[in-house]
């Protein structure tokens, strides 16, 4: 049996069309665990009445206390086998839990392409971007290998077993946000990724959003998150650090390996900015450090830049993910 955890705040109108999408589905074999973290806009009226016509839906109670401690209260009432994760205001595709089910074995994390959609505006490029990265790599199948751009398994769209989740330490992320923590905690187990090359799952964008309105999900709390994981995974202490790098992404990784006390050496190939003082770290020119020796982090949007200095890598011994890491 899968066990659907779904936190509840506040979806609004998209809540009935993500209680129906879950259960039309074609597989029968799930329980629905519906938790109301304090919802003020009558869905707890909504939550009531499905779980009183339905055997396999509860509607538990929170403290309020956010989407970790709801995610944690659903899941210790739960009893499926299988994990899965599912927020209040998307959609499942009718044959989703069976799609994923038909994948899956009990040592692996299957997940697979998402639609963004939005019935209320036009969809920002940025987030566009974002699905269409996700779904590239579901093609491809190689989920870790930039991992540390952007999370690569979305909120929504996985199934685990219990036993591997419990492993990994479940819900309880002590970092947010906690979707990115979780993906982090997957990648350091080592457990095989099974991705489905279709889509499995509609992912709504609203100005409800959680990650549009609680700070939590601003960007500065990403890279404290990738710094964090980084150091904890794939840090190698025999090598010195070097960020290549000095825009706004650049100093957002040097601010958050200093927070950290970590020490590192700072390039860029920007002329401007060689020999300047940023957070008392002299920027130095790439030309002049010999990459080898090094640990990398890359914090370079450009996408031009970045294929310019794929190409100066792809020149050198270093590895990917092993020697380089890039960091957007």
């Amino acid at each position: 049996m899968i066990s659907i955890i779904m936190p509840v705040k506040n979806p609004g109108k998209y809540l009935i069309p993500c209680l129906d999408s879950i259960i039309t589905q074609s597989y029968t074999n799930w329980e629905l665990i519906m938790v109301n973290d304090g919802c003020t806009d009558g869905s707890d009226k909504i939550l009531e009445n499905y779980a009183s016509c339905y055997s396999n839906i509860q509607h538990l109670f929170s403290k309020g206390e956010g989407i970790v401690a709801a995610l944690q209260t659903g899941y210790l009432q739960s009893c499926g086998e299988y994990i899965h994760r599912m927020d209040a205001d998307d959609v499942m595709p009718y044959d989703k839990l069976e799609r994923m089910v038909g994948v899956m074995d009990d040592n692996c994390i299957v997940t697979g392409m998402v639609d963004y959609f939005s019935d209320d505006f036009d969809l920002g490029d940025g987030y566009q971007k974002y699905s269409a990265w996700i779904n590239q790599l579901m093609v491809s199948g190689d989920l870790w290998k930039d991992i540390y751009k952007e999370c690569p398994i979305p909120s929504s769209a996985w199934l685990i077993h219990r036993t591997h989740f419990e492993r990994i330490g479940g819900f309880l992320s002590s970092r947010l946000p906690e979707d990115y923590d979780l993906a982090f905690r997957m990648y350091k187990s080592g457990i095989l990724v099974k991705s489905i090359p279709q889509v499995i799952h509609h992912w709504r964008d609203s100005n409800l959003r959680t990650s549009r309105i609680n700070p939590t999900y601003f960007p500065v709390n990403y890279m404290d998150l990738k710094v964090h994981h980084f150091l904890s995974i794939d840090r190698n202490d025999t090598k010195p650090l070097l960020v290549w790098g000095a825009g706004k992404k650049g100093k957002k990784v040097a601010k958050a390996l200093i927070k950290k006390k970590i020490k590192f050496n700072w390039i860029t190939d920007n002329p401007i900015k060689y020999g300047v003082n940023i957070f008392d770290i002299i920027i130095q020119p790439r030309s002049s450090i010999l990459l080898t020796p090094y640990q990398l982090i890359l914090a370079i949007s450009s996408p031009t830049d970045q294929e310019e200095i794929s190409r100066v890598l792809d020149d050198t011994s270093l590895v990917s993910n092993k020697d380089y890491f890039w960091f957007c």
